[in-house]
């Protein structure tokens, strides 16, 4: 058993694999037929897998795993302590030489999330909930509130979602106010999107893994920002079947609003 932190874990391992996934990569595919950026996100998948688990083996032995590469064994819900690993968050972004794929390392411990870290290596950024708490930046509400959205489809209801937001702030003395989308592929990347304050919510329906969830959400909550289910209610994990429901990361100066906007919708 190491010396180290959870969080310590999470973060060298998670580091770790993102640069072997750089390396995997090599000058990038461009060029590539998709055949071949195929291979290269199959290998990037299976080899930052093999070593995430190699690396956790080694230093918490004793603990299970519920990753996106391997087969799930269902042992992990009688269990105390379950590390969620998605080894390459985004396989599409990293075999087509986009920034935003990540590396999601998350420990949930007796039914909370306890330790997290996504590393963005193309991006080389790193967040942690070993990071200081230095909480989101102002939000200006009387201009552009930028929602990111998965790349490959528009959350159910969106315009609906948008208009109502809109309103809100409009009567909340915000006459300027307008609420507009843009696409990221990987939830690691969306969720670092709201981080650095290009966007004010990431919005998602249709519901997640809980590999694609549990570390970035572990991550901002750390961080002050407000992680939700549709309904209101926080998302939890290790489930038999490991699925959350539809929800959103938002900046707190517009949680309130946003709750009102989707209460009802198909989201």
């Amino acid at each position: 058993m190491s010396n180290e932190t959870d969080a310590q874990v999470a973060r060298r391992t998670a580091i770790e694999a993102g640069e072997l996934l750089l390396e995997v990569r090599g000058a990038g595919t461009a060029g590539m037929t998709q055949a071949e950026q195929r291979a290269v996100g199959d290998e990037g998948d299976r080899r930052s897998n093999d070593l995430l688990l190699r690396r956790l083996s080694e230093v918490r032995p004793d603990d299970a795993v519920l990753s996106e590469e391997s087969l799930d064994d269902r042992v992990r819900v009688t269990r105390d302590r379950v590390w969620i690993i998605d080894p390459l968050d985004g396989t599409a972004e990293f075999r087509t030489d986009r920034d935003e794929f990540a590396v999601h390392v998350a420990l949930w411990e007796r039914g909370r999330l306890v330790a997290g870290c996504i590393a963005l290596p193309e991006r080389q950024r790193v967040r942690t909930t070993d990071d200081p708490v230095t909480g989101p930046a102002p939000l200006d509400l009387n201009g552009d509130i930028r929602v990111v959205v998965s790349r490959s489809h528009i959350p159910t209801d969106f315009e609906v979602i948008a208009a109502r937001l809109q309103q809100q702030l409009i009567e909340a003395g915000n006459p300027d106010a307008t609420v507009t989308h843009y696409s990221v592929g990987s939830v690691g990347g969306k969720v670092d999107e709201v981080m650095l304050g290009n966007a004010a919510v990431y919005l998602f329906s249709g519901g997640l893994s809980e590999w694609d969830a549990a570390a970035p959400f572990v991550v901002a909550e750390h961080q002050g920002y407000v992680v939700r289910q549709v309904d209101g209610t926080e998302f939890t994990y290790n489930h038999e079947n490991p699925r959350v429901g539809s929800g959103y990361v938002a900046h707190p100066a517009l949680a309130d609003m946003l709750a009102q906007a989707v209460a009802g919708t198909g989201l």
